[in-house]
């Protein structure tokens, strides 16, 4: 027994030895071609840092925990918002919940005291929020049961960045106050530095007061979202159903009224995380599977250099053979080296992922759950290690296995007559693949790209250009009645209308294109009947000018006027989709009406064109504008259209308010420009990165190409010198060689053009306005590869032209 140990301690110690040899001799040969070392080394860290890149985001995204507590049982409940009754209901009545919770994502306060005041993005939530995710605070305390009631004491939660940055970081806030709306908060508690849940926006949390008194809780409000925790030895399709049969019992109830048919139908049950992330998973996923390609590219690039090497390196290869080195060793050795470039790529692919991370969380929709979380965690760092590995593995075992298996004699003489029929069609393969993989992502990009342009040349129903945006946020405490709502806008109005550089001004609630969208249920005069099956409206409260500085055409009747104040009759303007779907064959203007499901009804009288206030993509909705003087708003945006400098036009605006009213808060000043564009940046940021893709992988199937082609000329001196020697001429050969690499690129581009055809019903999605078929796209991927093909095999023709018929058939 001790010997059979000894020995097997002898022959561990001896592998280890003989592998350190080779790793040493491995690193000496490649700092003797510093040229391929470079290139090879180079192309499997692109490769590897852009997959890295792309998985930091995926881990960040999807895979990292929430960080709650128990997170496989967090629910999220009825998918959507609805009102506070919905939740009520589920908290009192369903039994497979063991918790819940409801919060308001999105709300603005404005904070005022020292300083100047500014909006803060908050989250109302219920008193349990924070104990039934299993969050604790940094400092202080969370919420606990009797703050959410009417009459409490009015109390807030901070966020580790508001506390630090508007602050100071002070720790003797906890337990002080702040002003919110007017009112001055108790700060209880600061949230650990990580917590920003709903939305990474959120810098505070306030109580969201749960008032009995009130009847029905606004019913079929859509601002509210539930949580919950599962009950032990509770399904979600158990607690599905239980919601399901809930929602029926509620129709039945109906205490008030409900806006939609289908109330009922679309109830789901989503564990949290994937409630989350559902959105940008298929996005992450897609461009996880492009950039996979790229690495594919790369391998099978960097094994075609090994092959072109390998021809160098045969003399070499076959003294050490002679030598007595079998051919496992030699393969090991070879293998060694494959490792050896593979590592160093991955530490050069780790440099690369730290420089694009960056810049692809930049990229990416700020819709993207936690991408602020990205970074190069220990489990990215590994990931690019093992990806290393594998790659060192995958491009050197084909090149180890095929110099192994080469004949000491003949690579001894330099006997290359023809290389091996299964070697040339080895490499053949991986150039056809890095070809075809390089067509997918070409073809992919040319969809995306021609389908963006098709996006943004879609009207959204209003002048977008020379128009300005921003936020006018009062504290609610000293703006609740609806005159000092007025005031304050008929003079931020009043005085900006002769300001340098401003053509028009007004006031609206919601301007095209930001995140929330107010929509409401409303009640047509001669089209509704049943109180169950309200209409849903996109709802905008404006100023007299609104359309006039939008641009939004005036179809029929007029727009809104002075005289439509607080003391005439209520009025609205709807849209031309309004007319299509709800007065078919009528004329709104005779006597049209629609109102609230309260009483009070709104006289049409106009018909704008059709705006598409969320997104190019769908169709307008349905929309009714309100005079603002008639029902105001405290929280407003004024909107301006500029004769020169924006940023001049955004600073009178501030400057004016700020005059006007020093307790309001100015924010998210911006061109609409600006937010029209950044409504298509999830198809904007998936063209530009799926060109750079296609780039890079075009380059380097370009470069495996040239080597492919360069080692066929290496191996076939003498046969070209025998076809010289008997007559042929330059030219002939030329073609020989140019024909061999266009057969290849021929065979990829139809394998290529094969794969997109299937693997591109994964980008349906993201297509606007073209098929997934689009001829063009396919079109031009295959004339660019055409063209790489022939500029890469255009140098190694004409190197096979120049070949010394003498030398050659002695065997130089």
């Amino acid at each position: 027994q001790r010997f059979r140990e000894e020995g097997r301690d002898a022959r561990g110690d001896r592998l280890v030895r003989e592998l350190w040899s080779d790793v040493r001799y491995a690193v000496r040969v490649l700092r003797r071609a510093p040229l391929f070392t470079t290139v090879a080394v180079v192309t499997l860290g692109l490769g590897i840092g852009a997959n890295s890149a792309i998985f930091s985001v995926v881990n960040a995204v999807v895979l990292r925990p929430l960080g709650f507590a128990d997170e496989a049982s967090l629910m999220s409940v009825w998918d959507g918002g609805h009102s506070l009754a919905e939740f009520v209901a589920v908290r009192d009545r369903v039994r497979s919940l063991s918790a819940s919770a409801a919060y308001q994502p999105g709300y603005d306060f404005t904070l005022g005291g020292e300083g100047e005041p500014e909006r803060v993005v908050s989250a109302l939530v219920t008193a349990d929020f924070f104990s039934m995710l299993g969050v604790g605070p940094a400092q202080g305390r969370f919420f606990s049961k009797g703050d959410d009631v009417p009459g409490a004491e009015p109390v807030v939660v901070l966020s580790d960045a508001l506390w630090r940055r508007r602050f100071g970081g002070d720790p003797s806030l906890i337990g002080g106050t702040v002003e919110l709306d007017g009112i001055r908060r108790q700060v209880i508690g600061i949230a650990p530095p990580s917590f920003t849940f709903p939305t990474a926006g959120t810098r505070m949390w306030v109580p969201l007061e749960i008032d009995p008194a009130r009847e029905g809780l606004h019913w079929g409000a859509y601002g509210h979202y539930m949580l919950g925790r599962l009950a032990p030895g509770r399904t979600p399709a158990q607690l599905r159903d239980e919601v399901a049969g809930l929602a029926l019992d509620l129709i039945g109830e109906n205490p008030v009224w409900k806006p939609d048919s289908s109330f009922a139908r679309n109830i789901t049950v989503t564990p949290l995380r994937e409630h989350l992330v559902k959105e940008s998973r298929p996005l992450l996923f897609l461009l996880s599977g492009a950039v996979g390609l790229v690495l594919l590219v790369a391998c099978a690039n960097v094994a075609n250099l090994l092959m072109v090497r390998g021809t160098a390196r045969e003399r070499e290869l076959a003294i050490r053979t002679t030598l007595g080195a079998g051919a496992r060793r030699l393969a090991r050795q070879l293998l060694t080296e494959s490792l050896v470039l593979a590592t160093a790529g991955g530490v050069l692919g780790l440099v690369i992922a730290w420089a694009l991370t960056g810049a692809l969380v930049g990229l990416l929709p700020d819709t993207t759950p936690r991408l602020a979380e990205t970074s190069l965690d220990p489990l990215v760092v590994a990931f690019t290690l093992s990806l290393a590995l594998f790659t060192g593995l995958l491009f050197g075992v084909l090149p180890a296995r095929r110099i192994a298996r080469q004949d000491p004699a003949a690579m001894m003489h330099g006997t290359r007559a023809t290389a091996g029929a299964r070697q040339r069609r080895v490499a053949g393969f991986l150039v056809s693949a890095q070809i075809a993989t390089a067509v997918i992502l070409a073809v992919g990009a040319g969809l995306v790209v021609r389908s963006l342009g098709r996006l943004l040349a879609v009207d959204p129903g209003f002048e977008t250009g020379h128009v300005v945006t921003a936020k006018v946020s009062p504290p609610r405490a000293s703006y609740q009645e609806k005159a000092a709502q007025r005031a304050v806008t008929t003079q931020v109005l009043n005085q900006l209308r002769g300001a340098p550089g401003i053509q028009g001004v007004a006031v609206t609630t919601q301007v095209p294109f930001e995140p929330r969208n107010e929509v409401m249920a409303m009640w047509v005069d001669g089209w509704t009947t049943d109180p169950n099956k309200l209409e849903v409206f996109e709802v905008r409260r404006v100023s007299p000018d609104f359309f006039r500085v939008m641009g939004i055409p005036v179809k029929r009747g007029r727009v809104f006027l002075d005289a439509d104040n607080e003391g005439a009759t209520p009025v609205a303007v709807i849209s031309q989709s309004a007319v299509d779907k709800y007065w078919s064959g009528r004329d709104p203007l005779q006597g049209g009406r629609l109102r609230f499901p309260w009483p009070g009804w709104q006289q049409v009288v106009g018909v704008v064109a059709d705006v598409r206030n969320n997104d190019l993509r769908n169709p307008a909705l349905p929309t009714i504008y309100l005079s603002y003087a008639q029902d105001p708003r405290a929280f407003v945006s004024v909107v301006a259209r500029t004769a020169g400098d924006p940023q001049q036009a955004l600073a009178a605006i501030r400057t004016t308010v700020r005059a006007v009213a020093p307790d309001v808060a100015v924010s998210d000043e911006q061109l609409v420009q600006q937010m029209v564009e950044r409504s298509v940046s999830a198809p904007r940021s998936v063209g530009l990165l799926l060109v750079s893709f296609g780039v890079l992988a075009l380059v380097l199937g370009g470069i495996g190409t040239y080597g492919l082609v360069a080692y066929g000329v290496e191996s076939r001196r003498q046969e070209f010198a025998v076809r010289m020697a008997v007559g042929a001429g330059q030219p002939a050969v030329m073609r020989l060689v140019m024909r061999e690499g266009l057969r290849l690129a021929a065979i990829g581009i139809i394998v290529g053009l094969a794969a997109a055809f299937w693997l591109t019903k994964l980008l349906q999605n993201l297509l606007y306005g073209i098929e997934r078929t689009d001829f063009v796209s396919f079109a031009v991927a295959p004339i660019v590869l055409g063209a790489v093909t022939v500029l890469a095999c255009a140098l190694p023709a004409w190197r096979a032209t120049r070949v010394d018929p003498n030398g050659a058939l002695r065997g130089d």
